[in-house]
């Protein structure tokens, strides 16, 4: 799947792989979302139509109110149309079988996001090269390519491309950054794009170790209770100062903040909090509140509401599922595979009807706990089985094609797909949280409780 705006990064991005598809024997699938943010928009979209025509590309297109988008989850545009973007690119894919997602973000703005970061008092870095996306990779194959270049690229074969007004709009500090900060930083440091670029990418390489650290002090830090996502001061204050930034952030995202405004600033207050902080001191963040008690510092939801996304599972591969801070893997087995200790859910293939989708659960649902004869509501179910009051509205459920509750995610499988004896293949799903910190909030699942 190759995310193309019509613009002349995107354009040069399609003309490479297109050029690369047999060698590399590679099926391409072009795909352009129209933001609904400017007049000539809709041209953008047949121009991307009619260049995938031409070349004999399958073609998904769709249009989004970005701006309605925006207003619902208070985000400016930029962030609004990100999300809505990648949310497209990821369903798109899982429609269409697609393992990589290629979207054109170059060198340049690999420069430009790390000023920007900077600018932000966020997490200073790049992007990375690859990273998931649902059931896909997202990788990003122009990083090492400059802007001037791709075009020279596209002069030289004779290929048009759309210009969009909003990259010169200076109410954007993306374009103020691109027009006015680096031509400014260049008069001092002629190489300063690359020197940006060199540091980003070193510090996205970094950020994969370090985030594979965190993971693995983790379990000693952070803890899911009734009142909330737990960190433990001592154990907090034992590692290195890059793992407690990340730890911090892990834990915010896991309580349901957001992890894109999280700033430097709120990052310091809580680990001066874990240092010093006295009972019942509180910090607002990000769509969380943190709480001091005792030895822990306690994370809840600002603001109690499920997340509205929904996640096909594919039959084998793995789903990013982002707002609720979990990776689901899925495979399918032979019935002597199974191991009922691993912490993973077992249904019966041949029970499953697909496309499976993850999703919030809802007033009103039911399901079949396994076991139990009678349909329970799942909010009951969570109730009794005194699910974490702060987290529940995060906690997932699993649904067939034909609306069944499948798998309450970490809980309970539903007796409608159970493993028997007469089981030949099993569906397993692992759902465990994700590890780089930075979802929209979610929780971590226990062992499954049967």
């Amino acid at each position: 799947m190759v995310g193309v705006s019509g613009g002349a990064d995107s354009v040069a991005l399609l003309a490479l792989l297109r050029e690369i598809a047999g060698p590399w024997r590679l099926r391409l699938c072009v795909a352009h979302l129209n933001h609904g943010l400017r007049a000539d928009a809709a041209g953008d979209a047949r121009f991307v139509e009619d260049l995938a025509a031409v070349w004999d590309l399958p073609f998904v297109g769709e249009a989004a109110d970005v701006r309605r988008h925006a207003r619902q989850q208070r985000l400016s545009l930029e962030a609004a149309a990100r999300e809505v973007r990648y949310a497209f690119l990821e369903r798109v894919a899982a429609a269409r079988g697609c393992t990589a997602v290629a979207v054109a973000h170059t060198g340049d703005d690999q420069a430009e996001t790390m000023l920007l970061r900077l600018l932000r008092g966020g997490r200073p870095g790049g992007m990375w090269p690859r990273r998931s996306l649902g059931a896909a990779t997202l990788v990003r194959p122009l990083l090492d390519c400059w802007r001037r270049d791709l075009r020279a690229l596209l002069a030289a074969q004779g290929l048009a491309w759309r210009e969009d007004a909003t990259n010169l709009d200076l109410r954007y500090l993306r374009n103020r950054v691109r027009h006015d900060l680096i031509p400014v930083l260049a008069g001092y440091m002629p190489e300063v794009q690359n020197r940006l670029k060199q540091g980003a990418d070193m510090l996205a390489a970094e950020d994969v170790a370090l985030d594979a650290a965190a993971a693995v002090a983790e379990p000693a830090v952070i803890a899911g209770q009734r009142d909330g996502v737990r960190l433990h001061r001592t154990e907090l204050l034992a590692q290195p100062l890059a793992l407690r930034w990340r730890l911090v952030r892990r834990a915010v995202g896991l309580a349901g903040g957001n992890i894109r405004r999280l700033r430097f600033v709120h990052v310091e207050e809580a680990l001066r909090l874990a240092f010093d902080g006295s009972d019942g001191q509180r910090l607002s963040l990000p769509g969380v509140v943190l709480e001091v008690r005792g030895t822990d510092l306690v994370l809840g939801f600002l603001r109690r509401s499920r997340p509205a996304a929904e996640f096909v599972i594919p039959v084998e591969g793995r789903v990013d599922a982002e707002p609720f801070g979990l990776i689901v893997e899925s495979a399918v087995l032979p019935a002597e595979a199974v191991d009922f200790a691993d912490g993973a859910a077992y249904l019966d293939a041949d029970r499953v009807r697909s496309p499976i989708v993850l999703r919030a659960w809802r007033p009103g649902d039911r399901f079949r706990p396994l076991g139990m004869r009678g349909m329970k509501k799942v909010g009951d179910f969570l109730t009794d089985a005194k699910a974490p009051r702060l987290l529940r509205l995060r906690i997932p459920v699993v649904q067939g094609a034909d609306g069944t509750i499948l798998w309450l995610v970490g809980w309970r499988v539903a007796e409608d797909a159970r493993v028997t004896d007469q089981t030949h293949r099993v569906l397993r799903l692992r759902a465990r949280p994700r590890v780089s910190g930075g979802g929209a909030g979610g929780f971590a699942p226990p062992a499954e409780r049967v």
